[in-house]
């Protein structure tokens, strides 16, 4: 991904490039509020169904970079009306996980175990970065899971787990 910013005269200049960015089987929505930028990879949109992740990136004038801040991944199923969110806020360390069947919700809060940290966009390469994990896990029985953090049992609890990409991709705003 490069990232450009406009100049007073309206040249452009290179503000960052990531390395290999993510490869999402659709397409990406990008956005800017709030003073972040979110870049949405979509795996799979149809009528019955949806799954993708959101990155959040925000300038840090210290490092003259954005910088990845959080995540949040998204399945649902509208047909059947559930779904699974996990969102990550790096920034500090915490972890929402909700899920929705029909009528019912549960959420749980828990803290990131083993986090890349803040890092910056400039080199950053999304395949192969992973998923963090956390200290819960609510399974399709809405039962909370408190551990120290298993990826495998988290890919586990989603809709549908987009291919080429950890399960858990997140942010907390």
């Amino acid at each position: 991904m490069l990232v450009l910013t406009g100049r007073v005269d309206g040249s452009y200049q290179v503000l960052s490039t990531s390395g290999e960015f993510c490869h999402p089987s659709k397409f990406y929505n990008l956005d800017i509020k709030n003073n972040s930028l979110f870049v949405q990879a979509v795996y799979y949109a149809d009528a019955a169904r949806f799954s993708g992740f959101t990155l959040q990136f925000r300038y840090n004038a210290k490092i003259k970079d954005l910088e990845h801040i959080g995540e949040q991944q998204d399945d649902e199923d509208y047909s059947s009306n559930a779904s699974y969110r996990v969102s990550l806020n790096y920034l500090t360390n915490a972890a929402i996980h909700s899920r929705r069947a029909g009528k019912k919700y549960k959420e749980v809060r828990g803290r990131i175990t083993d986090a890349p940290g803040v890092l910056p966009l400039n080199g950053f390469v999304c395949e192969g970065y992973g998923m963090t994990s956390s200290t819960v896990y609510l399974d399709e029985s809405f039962k909370v899971h408190k551990k120290g953090g298993d990826a495998a049992m988290m890919r586990s609890g989603f809709v549908g787990s987009p291919p080429g990409r950890s399960a858990a991709c997140s942010l907390v705003r």
